[in-house]
């Protein structure tokens, strides 16, 4: 990631698109920043057309993609150029009623696949003048979007997977170089140990740690002294409390894991995963007849996870696991309130698992 930074940073040609896909939201989000100030500010410069070059389109809530695809057409006003976002163009038109403007109807996979056409045509053709930046967390690597962004010439195509704990301190120290931030090697190893890999939780956990060193170069002492070890607050503990239906703790947990962003999708998929991973496990040493054979695990390893399941009669554990299957579904764009702030959507699964909304029923009927 720093080396694309640097090259949109270092004052050089922007490419007219840009496609930043991968689960690592906080890398893309650094990127996009980057992009806004090179395409909008250059040199850091404002120009006072900001708000007149810029425009945000969500995919799911667009219904074609000439609508994207006219605003990149614009010629930009008073700057050299125009910076066109756009997100989740695998759910084109999801949260909109899929008409053609004639009023005949057309099945919605139908308008997803039309707009990802117009895109890929563009890709061969873009406006000189504009930067379009595409990015999603959901599309694949075998999808049509990203073989013809490989191919094009005019485009600059980029997956982020979160990193290595090796390579979370590589960026960190790169990231921290870049803001000026002073941060020693064995700070940045510190740091990483207690926050985690995501560079949008490292950064306010290092600028914290440098306001208390004064300006010095942060050490580990320094990190040790403001930051405490998120990495506590994991999804054993969340299940644990959960089983002990004790929903205040696991609400507690919860906005620990989201403490810099309660509507990043990246956040909520990934912790989605290890909640499905644990629950299936809890499953395993509840129901089946050798745990330790079923899950390739030490005795050890079992009686911790028996212990932990003792917490849920069978009820609530298939209730947990159904309502986490209708979450991975709500959160990939079956519910606009789940899709827009996914913290609110894993916050009600907790109360629903924890019973601490006995007379309302989870699917929100009457």
């Amino acid at each position: 990631m720093s080396g694309l930074l640097d090259a949109i940073g270092g004052g050089g040609e922007l490419a007219p698109v840009y496609l930043l896909w991968g689960d690592d939201q906080a890398a893309i989000k650094a990127v996009v920043a980057a992009l806004r100030e090179a395409a909008l500010r250059p040199g850091g410069v404002s120009t006072g057309m900001e708000a007149f070059n810029h425009e945000q389109f969500d995919a799911p809530y667009v219904l074609a993609a000439a609508e994207v695809l006219n605003a990149c057409g614009q010629v930009p006003m008073m700057s050299a150029r125009r910076l066109i976002e756009l997100s989740s163009p695998e759910d084109f038109g999801r949260h909109r009623k899929a008409e053609e403007l004639d009023g005949e109807t057309k099945e919605l996979e139908s308008k997803r696949d039309d707009a990802i056409a117009a895109l890929i045509e563009y890709f061969d053709d873009p406006n000189p003048t504009t930067v379009l930046v595409v990015t999603s967390s959901g599309i694949k690597g075998t999808s049509k979007l990203v073989k013809a962004a490989k191919k094009s010439k005019s485009v600059v195509e980029r997956k982020f997977s979160p990193p290595d704990e090796r390579e979370a301190v590589d960026e960190l120290l790169a990231e921290a170089s870049r803001r000026e931030l002073p941060l020693s090697p064995a700070g940045a190893h510190a740091l990483v140990g207690a926050v985690g890999t995501s560079l949008s939780e490292l950064i306010p956990a290092l600028e914290r740690a440098v306001a208390f060193s004064d300006g010095a170069r942060v050490e580990r002492e320094h990190v040790e002294a403001v930051v405490a070890s998120t990495r506590e607050a994991n999804v054993f503990d969340l299940t644990d409390a959960i089983g002990r239906s004790d929903h205040v703790r696991a609400l507690e947990i919860l906005a620990r894991m989201f403490h810099t962003s309660e509507k990043d999708p990246g956040q909520a998929m990934k912790l989605l995963g290890l909640l499905l991973w644990q629950t299936r496990r809890l499953c395993t040493v509840k129901f089946a007849r050798d745990p330790a054979a079923a899950l390739n695990s030490k005795p050890f390893a079992v009686r911790k996870l028996q212990q932990q399941a003792s917490g849920f009669d069978e009820r609530r554990l298939r209730a947990a696991y159904a309502g986490l299957a209708r979450l991975d579904a709500d959160l990939k764009g079956g519910s606009k309130l789940a899709y827009e702030s996914p913290f609110i959507a894993l916050q009600r699964w907790v109360l629903d698992t924890c019973g601490a909304l006995p007379d309302v029923d989870p699917r929100g009927r009457a």
